[in-house]
């Protein structure tokens, strides 16, 4: 071979092999976020609108439309006449924002550690991103000073 049909092939390998390497580098970084990295980021009104549509087809039976709990003169919840728990408001008026993103999420997928509470998991019926999704959802809710206190807790976790 010559050293021009040496550079050729170099040359080729470079134009092909380059954006490939890119391409399967950003294919994995993707890979690699967390749930938790998307949380905190600010969601698109899309995401939002996507994230109340999960929220009204898989959370407001037990929170309430817009978030506003189970019995809305009770939004940290409490217990019922027949001894189960309410669920609470994800509005801002209950406790939730006192939670990290962390926890949210574990208690989303996961369900409550608490083994007498009706919150199940729900890992079979959302992902990961739909769980994201849905916690951006209820997090567009509440007035902007619960969301700077949230994410002085998120950031306090780190």
């Amino acid at each position: 071979m010559t050293q021009a049909t040496n550079n050729i092939w170099i040359l080729r390998l470079l134009i092909v092999g380059a954006p490939l390497m890119l391409l399967l580098g950003v294919y994995h970084y993707q890979q690699n976020v967390s749930p938790l990295d998307a949380l905190a980021q600010t969601p698109s009104q899309i995401e939002i609108s996507q994230g109340s549509e999960l929220f009204a087809n898989n959370c407001s039976s037990c929170h309430g439309i817009n978030g506003v709990g189970q019995n809305p003169d009770f939004p940290k919840g409490g217990i019922s006449k027949d001894g189960s728990y309410l669920a609470p408001a994800l509005n801002g008026t209950g406790h939730a924002w006192h939670h990290p993103d962390s926890v949210l999420f574990k208690t989303i997928k996961h369900g409550s550690i608490a083994s007498d509470s009706s919150m199940r998991a729900f890992s079979e019926r959302l992902n990961d991103e739909e769980i994201v999704l849905v916690i951006q959802y209820f997090k567009s809710l509440w007035p902007e000073s619960i969301r700077e206190k949230h994410a002085k807790f998120n950031q306090e976790e780190v």
